[in-house]
């Protein structure tokens, strides 16, 4: 319990000192959207290897709940050898009761298959704060607690309780970029997990556009001969809907 009270605190304070000179977010129109991702790199002749990275995020949107649903898949081999292997699927509903605050509960599920883990389940309920919103800038925080279902390859599964800490950066760097950051802390007694997505997007067109990526990912505790930090930079085709 002390670990979470370390990890709680920050978090906790960051939300309630934010809170005084946060701006009013405006309203998203409620409806149905998302986003399809995919990228391929193939490779033959003195080596043959592909590559495929796929993604799809979509949300429904009503005058007080957010409703963001995604999937993703990355495979890599050379040859006929895999050398990575992953999927994940997560959900997430939001329920705003003012303009900058909200109560979130989520569900994420993560199938590496190089990680050292079989799986990776977890829920949590929290609060979240929208502390930043101008005509370019949104940042939301969020603390929470849940728990979380692991089974380290050849073990059986582990449940704890969790901390969790997450943030979501937008930046409208110009009409036709922008770049975002995204930043998941799920911390337990055996474990802690981080994750950091890094991306830039250039449009192309009302509906298309060009993202560049980086995805960090570390466990604080894995297997003998495991490592506890991967890295991906990707290159995809995104599409609006």
């Amino acid at each position: 319990m002390g670990n979470f009270i370390r990890i709680l605190a920050p978090w906790a304070a960051l939300l309630l000192g934010c809170g005084m000179g946060a701006v009013t977010a405006a309203e998203e129109a409620p409806g149905f959207g998302g986003e399809a991702e995919l990228g391929m790199v193939t490779t033959s002749g003195n080596t043959d290897t592909r590559s495929i990275n796929a993604k799809a995020r979509l949300r429904y949107l009503t005058e007080s709940w957010r409703h963001e649903g995604r999937l993703e898949g990355l495979r890599t081999s050379d040859g006929d050898i895999i050398t990575a292997e992953r999927y994940l699927a997560s959900g997430k509903s939001d329920y705003r009761f003012t303009p900058t605050d909200y109560l979130f509960v989520t569900v994420r599920y993560e199938d590496d298959r190089f990680s050292g883990y079989d799986y990776q389940f977890s829920e949590a309920v929290g609060y979240g704060r929208r502390v930043v919103k101008t005509e370019s800038v949104e940042l939301d925080l969020e603390i929470g607690a849940g728990g979380r279902h692991s089974r380290e390859t050849g073990q059986e599964r582990e449940d704890e309780a969790i901390v969790r800490g997450a943030a979501k950066l937008g930046w409208a760097a110009s009409p036709t970029s922008r770049f975002t950051e995204e930043v998941l802390v799920e911390s337990g007694e055996s474990n802690t997990y981080t994750e950091s997505v890094s991306a830039l997007s250039v449009r192309i067109n009302s509906r298309f556009a060009l993202k560049l990526s980086l995805a960090v990912k570390h466990n604080s505790d894995v297997p003998a001969g495991v490592k506890k930090t991967d890295t991906m930079s990707a290159v995809t085709l995104v599409y609006d809907f």
